[in-house]
């Protein structure tokens, strides 16, 4: 017998505990997917132990810093390794997010892990993280389509080429946690509205949805698509009719919240509270607190159509005003975000491949059959229109819109496009999952149990074919993967002698042991963070792209000549300047399109020079402008006076070369 003298009874709690045999079957399942993800993600270790691409290396390199120096040194670092000579306030300029809980995970597994090295936590984190996001996505599939839709939704996720490229092995960034926290700001907020919840684990969801919304704030530069997506949503219910109180609590939990996190994180901080997009989140709060007062004395359908007209008035305004001439007073990046036809960038901006409006194509390959089954359970969500689906169908649409309009933006496209995609798949073989009408049915009932007048072997036979067209998904999956990472491969995605080139990890590790601590490197930004990262030495610029006059002035040292670019190197006490010469390696005349070599125009146009000086674009013919610059002459390992060579990689592809000025009298 249980012992209740103690106030609990012990076989009750157990018996909450048990999981059914499908809970079983069910959870089996989804811990499958999630280390499905997790080998296929693992794929580019077997190129070796590197971080990928860019950015990550600065996330690296904070995460570092924040181990050895602690969470609160981080809101006075001022970074001498990077932007020399004034270099460069971080916490004014970069987000704590990753850098916080990859230091937090660092702390809690070291306990366990001895020889645990911060750059092993950087390398795993993305993966880590993927695994986190499965497992939110699923709850949040089931919360819109039950168990089933919760399961593909994972494994769409677990899947995807274009979330794969961000969250396998290596890519320690800012998507890491942006993602996983738009599925988190959104399953919780769908929880904070549910009636089968009480108002107690309502007001619970509602702040968990404000903590999570200002992790993406904290964490990530696209946090403002989730703070307008919860917009949207609102205006959304209110103009479908569906608005309650219930709204006004949530909603007001989360923005309150996640803006005071907002308001919290140095680079964000109360300015941003100002901002347009800002204003307008609290706005709205202000306008549904006021109909509260005023609801039983209007019609909903004047509210109704009220909030539409909000809507379709802020479309208008982003796409006509600037087309007139009037400038939004919501930053010019993301306003670009929003219409993508406004222009006013900048060479620097349009010099970044990720800035660039997605080709569709590249959206095909990236999502395939779950893009087509987004859409039909989009027909679905319309079909049978509750607050859920409405949320669900906003997500979706408003994720392939801004996934059309910038490359960069496909990660926001991951998560919808999973989570509408499971759920038109479930919907597609949902008949076919009834049971069957019995013979004493009515004919009306039996024709229900119908698929819109198409037979259940045709359903089946659908459901297979959806199967197989999984196929080209995994197969683009386990491609995205399988590659190395960027430095594992020297930013080369061609193979010398079977083997990846190791020009650039050579490089690294030459300036760690030959270059001096306060000695400064000058070469093209995209290198920075590996330089400042890796080698630990100080650079003029990097991807934070602070300063563009100083990378203006990189661009004119690399094409103008020599001795006018000796004079812009001494200006800066640069002690070597870098060059990147992707090329055959027996024939330096066949180019390969991977580094300074094709880089040069856009340092010819962010440095104020004129193209025309360079190249005959008629004539296909390169002038002397081109031939006799600075970049030309060291990439052919034909320096001048000034520039001694002193070191080549293995392939001749990264060149260093000490600078030496003229005395002065």
């Amino acid at each position: 017998m249980a012992d209740n003298s103690q106030g609990f009874d012990t076989d009750a709690i157990l018996s909450k505990l048990r999981v059914s045999r499908l809970q079983a079957i069910e959870i089996a399942v989804v811990a499958i997917v999630a280390v499905v993800a997790v080998l296929i993600r693992m794929l580019p270790l077997q190129y070796g132990a590197y971080l990928t691409a860019f950015d990550p290396l600065f996330q690296y390199r904070a995460t570092e810093y924040v181990v050895e120096n602690g969470y609160a040194a981080w809101w006075t670092w001022h970074d001498t390794l990077s932007w020399y000579p004034m270099g460069r306030d971080i916490p004014s300029t970069a987000y704590p997010g990753i850098p916080f809980t990859a230091a937090f995970l660092y702390g809690i597994a070291k306990i366990f892990i001895s020889n645990l090295t911060v750059l092993d936590v950087a390398l795993y984190y993305p993966i880590f993280m993927a695994v986190l996001t499965i497992i939110a996505i699923y709850f949040l599939g089931k919360e819109v389509g039950g168990s089933p839709a919760g399961i593909f939704a994972a494994l769409f996720m677990a899947i995807s080429p274009a979330y794969i490229r961000r969250s396998s092995f290596g890519f320690f960034d800012t998507e890491n946690i942006g993602v996983f926290a738009i599925v988190l700001t959104s399953l919780f907020f769908l929880r904070a509205n549910d009636d089968k919840n009480k108002i107690e684990k309502k007001v619970v969801y509602a702040v968990l949805s404000g903590l999570s919304l200002g992790l993406i704030y904290a964490s990530w530069g696209a946090a403002k698509y989730m703070s307008g997506l919860l917009m949207l949503y609102m205006l959304l219910i209110v103009a479908s009719e569906k608005y309650s109180s219930k709204y006004l609590i949530s909603y007001s939990f989360t923005i309150g919240l996640g803006f005071l996190v907002v308001s919290l994180t140095p680079r964000l901080g109360p300015n941003t509270l100002m901002g347009m997009d800002s204003l307008a989140s609290f706005g709205l709060v202000v306008l549904l607190l006021g109909y509260e007062f005023v609801k039983d004395r209007i019609d909903i359908g004047v509210v109704s159509v009220g909030a539409a007209g909000l809507v379709v008035l802020a479309v208008l305004l982003v796409y006509i005003l600037p087309a007139v001439g009037i400038t939004l007073p919501i930053g010019n990046k993301f306003l670009q975000v929003l219409n993508p036809f406004t222009s006013g960038s900048s060479f620097l901006y349009d010099s970044v491949a990720e800035n660039h409006v997605t080709a569709w194509t590249s959206l095909f390959n990236d999502y395939g059959l779950v893009l087509a089954l987004g859409v039909f359970g989009s027909y679905y969500a319309v079909k049978e229109l509750d607050e859920k689906n409405l949320y669900a169908l906003a997500f979706f649409t408003t994720g392939l819109y801004f996934a059309g309009v910038m490359s960069r933006l496909t990660q926001i496209l991951a998560a919808p496009a999973c989570l509408m995609g499971a759920y038109g798949i479930v919907m597609a073989v949902k008949p076919f999952l009834q049971p069957k009408a019995s013979e004493s049915s009515s004919r009306k009932s039996r024709r229900k149990n119908e698929v819109s007048g198409v037979s259940k072997r045709l359903v089946l036979f659908f459901m297979a074919f959806m199967l197989l067209a999984l196929i080209p998904n995994v197969n683009n999956a386990i491609k995205a993967a399988d590659s190395p990472t960027q430095l594992a491969s020297s930013s080369i995605s061609v193979k010398i002698d079977g083997e990846y080139p190791q020009d650039w990890p050579q490089a690294l590790e030459w300036m760690k042991e030959n270059v001096g601590d306060d000695e400064v490197v000058c070469s093209w930004w995209d290198y920075g963070y590996w330089i400042e990262a890796m080698a630990g030495k100080t650079t003029m610029a990097d991807g934070a792209t602070q300063t563009t006059r100083q990378i203006s002035t990189i661009g004119k040292i690399m094409m103008s000549e020599p001795e006018e670019s000796l004079e812009l190197l001494e200006r800066y006490d640069a002690d070597y300047i870098l060059v990147f010469f992707t090329h055959e390696p027996d024939n330096v005349q066949k180019g390969w399109p991977f580094g300074d070599n094709v880089k040069w125009e856009w340092m010819v146009r962010i440095g104020g020079l004129d193209p025309n000086d360079y190249v005959n674009y008629t004539a296909g013919i390169y002038k002397d402008g081109f031939i006799n610059s600075t970049l030309v002459s060291l990439m052919y390992e034909m320096p001048e006076q000034g520039y001694e060579q002193v070191f080549a990689s293995e392939n001749s592809f990264v060149l260093i070369y000490k600078l030496e000025y003229p005395e002065t009298g």
